[in-house]
């Protein structure tokens, strides 16, 4: 077998290859606009078999894709934190980068990361879209909003974004070019409004219903606090949720546990490691405290922390159990159950209430 790491970037890539039998053949920069290059390079090898490496970037399933046309190609995606854990180096190229990858794929010492299959890249492109135009129409309505308290405008209404707020927007005294900058971002709030109706009627009614993804979702909403969005938000991000060993490493793929150093006798522990999408971490921690309203035993675990002055943490602590939980009901096909001391509380609650 042939072993060639890959240094990938953006517009173009270092190659190096080496032999089983430790011949390194040298190395060429491949530009991304003329990737013939690649193939010429690969197509030295002849019909033998070549485990090309690189780490798991921006344009890795790009990559991944184009490689996977040629059958003698294997294409293998990396963790990039791990390469460097494994091959740290103060010199740092791209060509000592492409040699490392060589090297590890020659050693069999590749830490694999997972990519996502067509069904889960498309899912997964979609909520970050929507939170992409939600993001937008938020930062549309702020500018309205400043331009407002600017002119000592009070709002008269708490959403001025409704029927009543337009109205009285429309009708409001600006100076031109306020009134210029106003109705300006109101085209565009509408304009983020109509696209997010659009990419939310792909994401519910098409793939929401569709064989691939219908029963996850529905399990996904057994549970308190969790909603269409959050419920495709978790599969999108998971993926392949039979990939994880257990609980543990979906809270840590996540980045949801804390930093920990141990030596000897003493543990000291950290903040949260963030490490992995963002986009999974924000929803549920967004959905953390109605998720608490609704289930005692979320309810506690943040009493618990915003007790010790910690809500954050709280938030974060409910946040990985609601994660874990989604993941062992995924797991076993069960919907969310609640606990017998869960529903004597919520039964208790509901005497007094």
């Amino acid at each position: 077998m042939i072993h060639v790491g890959l240094d990938l970037h953006h517009r173009n890539s270092y190659v190096r290859a080496v032999t089983d039998k430790d011949e390194w053949i040298p190395g060429r920069r491949v530009y991304h606009d003329e990737i013939e290059t690649l193939w010429q390079y690969l197509g030295q090898f002849g019909d033998e078999r070549k485990r090309v490496v690189f780490e798991a970037t921006a344009n890795a399933r790009w990559m991944y894709r184009l490689l996977a046309q040629d059958p003698t190609v294997e294409p293998v995606a990396v963790t990039p934190h791990k390469v460097r854990i494994i091959a740290e180096t103060i010199a740092k190229t791209d060509k000592i980068d492409a040699r490392v990858l060589a090297f590890l794929s020659q050693k069999d010492a590749l830490p694999r990361a997972w990519l996502p299959d067509p069904d889960v890249e498309e899912l997964r492109e979609l909520t970050r879209y929507r939170a992409s135009l939600v993001r937008l129409r938020t930062m549309a309505k702020n500018r309205v909003n400043g331009a407002l308290v600017r002119q000592g405008l009070l709002r008269p209404y708490g959403d001025i974004f409704g029927p009543q707020g337009r109205r009285w927007l429309a009708e409001a005294t600006l100076p031109a070019p306020m009134r210029l900058q106003v109705d300006h971002w109101l085209e565009l709030i509408e304009e983020y409004g109509d696209k997010l109706r659009r990419v939310e009627s792909r994401l519910y009614d098409e793939l929401g219903k569709s064989r691939r993804w219908a029963e996850d979702i529905g399990l996904l909403l057994t549970m308190p606090g969790v909603g269409k969005l959050t419920a495709v938000t978790i599969l999108a991000e998971l993926g392949d949720y039979r990939r994880f060993k257990g609980r543990a490493s979906v809270a840590c793929y996540a980045g949801l546990v804390v930093r920990s150093k141990r030596s000897d006798e003493s543990v000291h522990y950290g903040r949260l490691t963030k490490r992995g999408p963002t986009a999974l971490r924000t929803i549920l921690v967004e959905v953390s405290i109605q998720a608490a309203r609704r289930s005692p035993r979320y309810a506690r675990l943040y009493q618990k922390l915003r007790a010790q002055n910690r809500p954050n943490a709280g938030k974060a602590a409910v946040a990985r159990q609601m994660l874990e939980d989604a993941w062992t009901l995924l797991m076993k096909r069960e919907p969310f159950r609640h606990t017998a001391q869960d529903r004597e509380a919520m039964e208790t609650l509901t005497r007094v209430g």
